[in-house]
């Protein structure tokens, strides 16, 4: 085994004079861990805030069952290969207490069967749902211990192959540990652990929030509850399960926002433009350096050369730099962007691919993020200050698991049809992408230039803005004439 591959398992080598010497860090499980190595319960579900100490918990509690049950076998059953580094590293760590590791030792790694072995004969299979077929625990009798790690993005059908593992065995032992991802089967599991009268005798269940961890760094942790938001931090750090469709934005943080007038001032304006023609609306959003925001045109059925005319002349009036939407393939974007570059310079204009569902997250996020910060307010006045605040209540972010990874995605809901006499009630998410995009610019814009989040290559924010300048679309001190 290659010095490379025992960093990979997590091994510090510390020098080999005859015999190899590992530097193991030593173990003080905190008060829920102790709790979660007392239990004596056939199936106990851990659901966990990041970085609090699971699956260095687990990894603990799976070494001790083996020594307790000579001559079983276990199984570590994840999501991806990928996936099993975190847990590999532990066990490992884990593992090394015992003594060296290799030929002749008290444990060894078998990288071809994917297997720790003990000296007593218990052995650990590490498999992942992403092998045959959706089954890769066939084959095995798991009279050890079945740890589910990060379960939360393990199929049912996987997990469903998994207990039948243990079908004829006298004394099964199930450990389930995750940070919680939707409603799923974890969620029954971790139910039928509560104190109830719907517990399973069978059952035991565990929290571990990232702040009860005597770890846990308070200011870094506090920083990311307010980044992620109300909901996010809930769930990612709190271990508290949200349903597969939520509300991306808190009643209290909107109703924050919406505190009265705003007058328009600010040396580094941002105007975000999401762009429709018949179905959906085009929306101007101006933003500030403060993160002062106007709603400032909403329209739709409008030829291209006319919305253009309405976005320089909005641009020019407050000297905002331009992010604009792109859509799916270039779409209505492209061939605005087309019509603006001679007339505005490209240098003004900051091209945001939000079609790409990255890139979308990103937008959303900081937009949510800022949202529960209370970083932003929104001028009350006008019609299309109610729009936005309609269309930030029912604003959902959705979940979804692909190939065993959380993804989310971010729409207001579905609307009527255009034929419907209650068309005006129709719901559109364009004035929040607007105003996402406006704070993309206030963030990122006026900030800096990163290519690689937006396409806004060859911004220069340090040269002024003068309308008496040149028309030619690479100045980057004049305005052209619509």
């Amino acid at each position: 085994m290659g010095e490379e591959t025992r960093r990979a398992r997590g091994l510090t080598l510390a020098g080999r004079v005859g015999a190899l010497f590992l530097v193991v860090a030593s173990y003080a499980p905190w008060w829920a861990q102790r709790r979660l190595h007392a239990s004596k319960a056939p199936i106990r579900v851990v659901v966990a805030g990041r970085q609090s100490g699971k699956t260095h918990c687990a990894a603990e509690e799976v070494v001790r069952v083996m020594l307790r049950r000579p001559g079983t076998q276990s199984c570590l059953l994840m999501p991806t290969y990928k996936s099993t580094k975190g847990p590999l590293k532990h066990l490992t760590r884990a593992f090394s207490t015992l003594g060296p590791g290799g030929r002749g030792q008290k444990w060894r790694w078998f990288e071809q069967d994917k297997c720790f072995r003990l000296f007593n004969g218990a052995e650990l299979y590490v498999r992942t749902a992403d092998d045959k077929e959706g089954k890769p625990t066939r084959g095995l009798t798991v009279d050890g211990i079945l740890w589910v790690d990060e379960a939360a993005y393990v199929p049912q059908e996987a997990w469903e192959a998994a207990r039948l593992t243990q079908s004829a065995v006298a004394d099964p032992l199930v450990l389930i540990t995750t940070t919680p991802c939707g409603r799923n089967w974890v969620f029954l599991e971790f139910q039928a652990g509560c104190p109830g009268k719907a517990r399973n005798d069978l059952n035991e269940s565990f929290r571990f929030r990232t702040t009860d961890s005597p770890f846990h760094n308070p200011k870094f942790v506090a920083d990311m509850r307010k980044k992620l938001g109300v909901k996010r931090a809930s769930q990612e750090l709190d271990a508290e399960f949200l349903g597969d469709a939520h509300a991306a934005f808190s009643p209290d943080d909107i109703a924050a926002m919406f505190k009265g007038k705003l007058e328009i001032r600010g040396e580094q304006m941002s105007l975000g433009v999401d762009l429709g023609k018949e179905q959906d609306y085009t929306v101007c959003t101006l933003m500030n350096e403060l993160g002062e925001t106007w709603v400032v045109g909403r329209w739709r059925d409008m030829e291209w050369p006319d919305q253009v005319a309405r976005i320089v002349e909005l641009a020019q009036r407050h000297h905002a730099i331009v992010v604009l939407a792109m859509g799916r393939g270039g779409g209505y974007g492209g061939a605005v962007l087309s019509y603006l570059k001679p007339i505005i310079g490209e240098p003004r204009l900051l091209p945001v691919n939000d079609a790409t569902t990255g890139v979308r997250g990103e937008l959303c996020e900081l937009l949510i993020g800022d949202v529960a910060g209370r970083r932003l307010r929104v001028d009350t006045t006008g019609e299309l200050s109610d729009v936005l605040r309609h269309e930030l209540t029912f604003f959902e972010a959705h979940r979804q698991v692909v190939g065993g990874f959380e993804r989310w995605g971010y729409h207001g809901p579905k609307g009527v049809s255009r034929d419907d006499e209650n068309d005006d009630n129709e719901d559109h998410d364009d004035a929040v992408i607007s105003f996402a995009l406006a704070n993309w610019g206030r963030m990122h814009g006026w900030t800096t230039v990163d290519p690689l989040k937006g396409d806004f290559s060859g911004f220069d924010p340090d040269r002024p803005m003068d309308e008496s300048g040149p028309t030619t679309a690479g100045d980057l001190g004049g305005w052209g004439a619509v």
